[in-house]
């Protein structure tokens, strides 16, 4: 039953560090490890039941997952880099065209980026359509322009 469960965990453990390749992202590595730790366990007889191995295979994937991923990812350079990615900042002062009316305090539409947004003015003048507003700023999906 040993040998059995041996050559189970040994080749579970082989398949995870090859399917690592397949599915990058140093968790499945790790899992690898796991399985490779309960087949050194039974195999030097520190291991017998189903109950043990499961234990053992859960605590050292997760010590490993826990320690060592963070260590991997600290030490081992990536291709990626984090961007700005805050585009109110690229749109804020924008002049843009109403394309409906945006009544005082109310909403309408404006054209940015080739697409129609809803559109709010906080001020109290009508502004028609066709006119021009800056971006001031925005509330959730809404732009909030001003008269120019």
């Amino acid at each position: 039953m040993n040998d059995v469960m041996f050559k189970i965990w040994l080749w579970s453990g082989i398949i995870l560090l090859v399917g690592e390749f397949i599915l990058p992202g140093l968790v499945v590595m790790f899992l690898g490890m796991g399985s490779l730790t309960v087949a050194l366990a039974i195999h030097l007889n520190y291991i017998n039941g189903i109950t043990e191995q499961l234990i053992t295979f859960f605590v050292s994937s997760t010590i490993y997952l826990l320690t060592l991923r963070f260590l991997v990812i600290r030490l081992v350079p990536t291709d990626t880099n984090k961007a700005n990615v805050d585009e109110d900042a690229e749109v804020i002062g924008l002049i843009v065209e109403v394309v409906q009316t945006i009544p005082a305090g109310g909403l309408g539409r404006i054209n940015h980026s080739d697409s129609s947004w809803q559109a709010k003015s906080n001020s109290e003048v009508e502004i028609t359509e066709s006119s021009k507003v800056k971006i001031i700023g925005r509330e959730n999906i809404t732009w909030i322009v001003e008269a120019i």
